[in-house]
């Protein structure tokens, strides 16, 4: 497994192939994959520091610019305009030596405000201006494919060649969302004497945990949306429709890899281990109750907000909890059986590399650099300055 800037570049370099270049003289324009935008490629990594002597910039790549330098030293700057953008995006360089070629990557600055307005794709025209010593700017403009900021791409393929971005899911996990404070102020009320911090845990507690979260998810009103989230399914590219945590708590609504993800932010939050598995069609919910991480529960989040279920005997962990709503007891003790039941009929498509299939755990995601959304937007800005 490598770190996802690792595969964020390899995606640049495939779709550098697989794209048209806008020429403008000496200079090119990149914009990949297949002259197509995807927020969230730029908002779950967070600005690159890795030092390249051809590379200026810290942006994702999948909008670059390539220039030949005209002599030793020259100066050059590079301003990106587009819809979506809070502000232009811009690097400035010094380019050593004449006659070679170097990379201009900027940082884009998403507005999350324009994005959020975005329900589907759309064609829209980017502006690129390059300045070059004190010359007049050369301009050229590019139409592409802007995507919403719920929408997910997690794989690229031509041909032989693919490209594995399944880890992007993780940066729809918020554990400091706004959504997630309330939870968990409902659940200390509700079960005062449930830890709600990170820390050692018996496994009985970490089921009581799961089980609290899942509670109030429920008593709030959300219930599993009957629908179906992918978008495109190749042959070129995969995507899938997520929907953000305020708009689960709002619409009290989620599919099943919209009510994983909330979940597994919130688990991730008390320091829980989770995991996002994508089988065909669906996802569900694994997480870990002991530290030697051997022994995933699986959870069928479509069953959140079933009721009238058969009845089942209480489970161990309801000792670890102060009040306790049946209805919500009975749904998540039966999506713990869905769940391992699930697991177990789609164990053999792990480990096969196809797109349909991804155990994407969040903490080794993180450990790969994937931030959640809501950091990206925090961070402040930072321009690359001239070498």
């Amino acid at each position: 497994m490598r770190r996802h800037a690792v595969l964020l570049a390899c995606a640049v370099a495939f779709a550098a192939v697989w794209s048209p270049l806008a020429r403008s003289a000496d200079w090119q324009v990149r914009v990949s994959p297949d002259d197509a935008l995807y927020p969230v490629l730029d908002l779950s990594q967070r600005p690159s520091t890795k030092p390249d002597d051809n590379r200026y910039g810290d942006g994702s790549g999948m909008v670059a610019v390539d220039v030949v330098a005209a002599r030793n030293d020259e100066r050059v700057s590079l301003s990106v305009g587009a819809p979506g953008l809070a502000e232009p995006a811009s690097v400035q360089a010094v380019l050593p030596r004449a006659g070679e070629r170097y990379t201009l990557r900027p940082r884009l600055r998403w507005s999350r405000r324009a994005l959020a307005s975005m329900v589907k794709p759309q064609n829209v025209v980017a502006e690129f201006a390059l300045q070059r010593d004190d010359a007049p700017a050369q301009r050229q403009r590019r139409e592409i494919r802007l995507h919403p900021l719920s929408e997910a791409l997690y794989y690229v393929r031509d041909g032989k060649d693919h490209v594995d971005l399944g880890w992007i899911f993780a940066a729809y996990a918020d554990p400091d969302s706004q959504v997630i404070d309330d939870i968990f102020d409902q659940v200390a009320e509700r079960h005062p004497f449930l830890p709600l911090k990170p820390g050692p845990r018996t496994p009985a507690q970490a089921l009581a945990s799961a089980y609290a979260i899942w509670e109030v998810l429920q008593l709030h009103g959300v219930r599993y949306a009957d629908e179906d989230p992918g978008l495109a399914r190749g042959p070129l590219v995969w995507s899938q429709h997520v929907r953000l945590h305020d708009d689960v708590w709002s619409e009290r609504r989620a599919n099943c890899i919209d009510g994983s993800l909330l979940l597994a932010a919130a688990l991730e939050r008390l320091g829980i281990r989770s995991v996002l598995l994508l089988v065909p069609r669906h996802a569900l919910l694994a997480f870990y109750t002991d530290d030697k991480k051997s022994s995933p529960v699986f959870v069928e989040t479509t069953l959140l907000g079933a009721r009238q279920l058969a009845v089942r005997p209480k489970p161990g962990f309801v000792g670890e909890l102060s009040l306790i709503d049946s209805d919500a007891l009975d749904s998540f003790s039966a999506a713990l059986v869905a769940g391992k039941a699930r697991y177990a009929r789609e164990a053999a498509g792990f480990g096969q590399r196809k797109p349909d299939y991804q155990w994407i755990d969040l903490a080794t995601a993180r450990s790969y650099g994937i931030i959640p959304l809501a950091a990206a937007e925090a961070a402040p800005a930072r321009a690359a300055t001239p070498r």
